[in-house]
């Protein structure tokens, strides 16, 4: 009996040294081997399906925006007649005039831009849908260990490191969804320049 927990027992310290040396600090850092990054929004845009969604959003609020500029144009001329009035009566009608339309303007542009950002929230978690799992695929067929969105703060980035093209190209394939023709192909992203260093006092 005596034997045997001796037996048993260097068998658990063998196991253990083992594990140690499995998560030796070197050993990790020797497994990380492989980062990509990814500008997430931008390939999605650039994919077939955000393409043709971002025309449809185009169609849609153009329409809106075109109004709201024809209007911002008539306060801004206004405001030019307002400053070559001398007359008092006037310049008061006219300040009158321009605080009535810059309060609509206001709350009509703030509707607009809700409604834009609610759409391309919509967008962004329909893309996003489908695009996780073509992320999913390249990192494990491509050996990466780590895909980073470029949108995060990053200090550099080797333009090896960027797979957006990529991306895109496999998120096409897997959805039929093949850009625009006139749409220029994306291009690769250049390298994050390091953060300055702080000036010396």
């Amino acid at each position: 009996m005596k034997l045997n927990s001796i037996i048993v027992g260097a068998v658990i310290l063998v196991a253990a040294a083992v594990t140690v040396r499995s998560q030796n600090p070197a050993a990790r850092q020797a497994a990380v081997t492989k980062v990509a990054v990814l500008a997430m929004r931008d390939a999605m845009m650039s994919t077939g399906d955000g393409q043709k969604a971002v025309a449809a959003l185009k169609t849609k609020f153009d329409p809106t925006r075109a109004e709201l500029e024809k209007r911002q144009k008539e306060m801004q001329a206004l405001s030019e007649q307002l400053r070559k009035s001398t007359n008092a009566a006037e310049q008061q009608k006219i300040n009158a005039d321009i605080a009535a339309r810059k309060k609509t303007f206001d709350r009509d542009a703030e509707d607009l831009n809700n409604e834009i950002e609610q759409e391309d929230n919509k967008l962004m978690q329909q893309l996003s849908g489908k695009m996780g799992p073509v992320v999913d695929e390249y990192a494990r067929k491509n050996g990466y260990t780590v895909v980073l969105d470029a949108a995060e703060p990053l200090l550099w980035a080797a333009d090896s490191a960027n797979v957006t093209p990529d991306i895109i190209q496999l998120y096409n394939q897997k959805n039929g969804g093949a850009a625009p023709a006139a749409a220029a192909p994306a291009k690769k992203a250049a390298p994050a320049a390091p953060a300055p260093a702080p000036a010396k006092k």
